[in-house]
């Protein structure tokens, strides 16, 4: 939503969102016995503007201006700060673009020293570094680019879209952030972002850059902005180029994409254009593999179907108990690398979930199509792709378990009654990544019948995602993981063993005679202990 009040002076833009309305209806309409009307207007715009503005930038930027003063370098702000500014956005991105006529590098490294940074080259070529600025609070990147021609206009009609085509110095921006009439805007960008529309600023710009592919779809995703309907035509040409785009940075745009809650959209253009099958061939190869009536999609259309479910119910989890939501926002929130969230991962694993299919794919006699042991197919490609990404371990590790263990839940489910053991031994396995799986697998099972599912079952279904989750967030200590009774040293000195596997074993078999209920006490361990070393002697003396 934006908002404009129009007075005999003409129209002043006060943003889009909700404070943009609220704030209309705080000031008073215009009548003849209020003059003063646009001043009160424009002190209500600079008021939005500075609110919007995180803590901590406007210092930065100030030591920042000073160093480039000092130097008698003019420096512009360029970029997503302005676009998101048009847009009335919170400037919630901690990173600021910045565009100097030359010398960016050696500029970078003395600025880095300056303001007690980190200097990291992103690209020689192009002249183009980052400056961290970081403490335990706060974490800055200041993103400084040389010029990419002779002048600054030259440089805004180089960059890949026209809502990024505009720059303002630095200095004119802290003077006054709430002040458009100093915005350098050759290319009509602030029309483009009001009309929600994403224009190549030149017809070569995705064969300059092929990832820029990806940028256009998750600036489409994020601003819920559209495509002009010349970039299609751009992109299919240029998406063979992909290939030579670096894992690092396929995988940052790929990961904010599924960050957003309008994945599916994006991933599906992304395979109409060609660029899917680029990015992930292993995805691609599920195109019309039939999966037998059991399904309504053939494997990739159903792991495309997955993203859109998970984007549907990951956005505010209002589908589970109420108890559930805040603890399951949190826990896909946190990030296991900076900026790159357990949420991104989970739809990462949908994505890729099944995979493994077309090597496994069988008929049987009677017409049945199986895909026995496509969840270890599956795990072992995800190595590849993670690997080729840039994942780190962390990630990795997650979005291999995940496609590991993606059918898990649904064995589960079948149990007639859920016993607190499998409970314990399904989050031992899994460990902090069984919530993960949960969610995983209710996208699966969301995108598996479609319009053939049966609410009896979906409800039952949810109710056993909702009962683990709350054993999870709720019962950690009885069921998931209870309080260590006993430890190794004292387990080697109540039964003279010495260090090897067997301690690990008898450590995890207590912590599930304690899920059960069967053990309370560091008494009750040791006998615990006791009786599973009897049997383990009297099952060697049977061998």
């Amino acid at each position: 939503m934006s908002s404009v009040i129009l007075d005999s002076s003409g129209p002043i833009f006060l943003g889009h969102g909700p404070w943009a309305m609220f704030l209309v209806l705080l000031v008073p309409r215009p009548t003849p016995h209020a003059p003063e009307l646009k001043d009160i207007l424009l002190a209500v715009q600079a008021l939005m503007v500075h609110e919007m503005i995180p803590e901590g930038m406007l210092a930065l930027l100030e030591r920042t201006q000073a160093f480039f003063q000092r130097r008698g370098i003019v420096a512009y702000i360029v970029g997503g700060l302005l676009r998101d500014q048009a847009l009335g956005r919170a400037l919630e991105c901690r990173n600021v673009d910045l565009a100097v006529s030359k010398n960016a590098l050696l500029v970078s490294q003395d600025l880095a020293a300056d303001l007690k940074g980190a200097f990291v080259l992103l690209d020689k070529t192009t002249g183009t570094a980052r400056v961290v600025v970081a403490d335990e609070q706060q974490h800055w990147e200041l993103d400084i680019s040389d010029f990419r021609g002779p002048t600054l206009e030259e440089d805004l009609r180089r960059r890949d879209f026209t809502i990024n085509a505009m720059a303002i110095s630095l200095a004119d921006w802290l003077r006054s952030p709430d002040d458009s009439s100093a915005i350098i805007d050759p290319l009509g960008g602030a029309i483009a972002v009001k009309a929600g529309k994403i224009t190549a600023c030149y017809p070569q710009t995705f064969l300059e850059d092929p990832l820029r592919i990806l940028r256009a779809f998750r600036f489409a995703a994020q601003l819920e902005f559209a495509l002009d309907s010349a970039l299609p035509a751009l992109m299919r040409e240029a998406a063979p180029e992909l290939l030579a785009v670096s894992g690092e940075r396929l995988r940052d745009e790929l990961l904010l994409i599924l960050e957003t809650d309008r994945a599916h959209p994006a991933l599906n253009a992304l395979d109409e254009v060609g660029a899917l099958g680029v990015i992930l061939p292993e995805v691609a190869l599920g195109r019309d593999v039939d999966q037998g009536p059991f399904h309504h999609l053939d494997v990739m259309r159903h792991e495309l179907e997955t993203a859109a479910q998970a984007d549907r119910f990951l956005k505010d989890f209002a589908e589970f108990i109420e108890p559930l939501r805040k603890p399951l926002a949190d826990y896909c929130r946190e990030c296991l690398v900076e900026r790159r969230s357990r949420k991104a991962l989970i739809k990462l694993a949908g994505l890729l979930h099944d995979i493994g299919k077309p090597a496994r794919r069988s008929i049987e006699a009677d017409g049945e199509i199986w895909f026995y042991g496509h969840e270890q197919t599956g795990a072992e490609m995800v190595i590849g792709i993670t690997e080729r990404l840039r994942l780190s371990n962390r990630e990795s590790e997650m979005v291999r378990l995940l496609v590991l263990h993606h059918l898990r839940p649904g064995f589960l489910s079948r149990e007639p009654q859920l016993t607190n053991r499998a409970v314990f031994r399904f989050f031992r396995d899994l460990k902090d990544h069984g919530p993960a799986c949960l969610l995983l697998w209710w996208s699966d099972r969301m995108a598996t019948r479609g319009p053939k599912s049966h609410l009896d079952q979906v409800n039952a279904h949810r109710g056993f995602v909702e009962e683990m989750l709350q054993a999870y967030f709720f019962k950690a200590e009885q069921v998931v993981k209870p309080p260590q009774l006993i430890d190794g040293y004292q387990l080697m000195e109540a039964f003279h063993l010495t260090p090897s596997p067997l301690i690990g074993e008898l450590l995890e078999a207590i912590m599930e005679a304690q899920a059960e209920g069967r053990v309370s006490s560091k008494e009750q361990a040791l006998a615990c202990a006791q009786d599973l070393l009897k049997a383990r002697k009297n099952d060697k003396a049977h061998e």
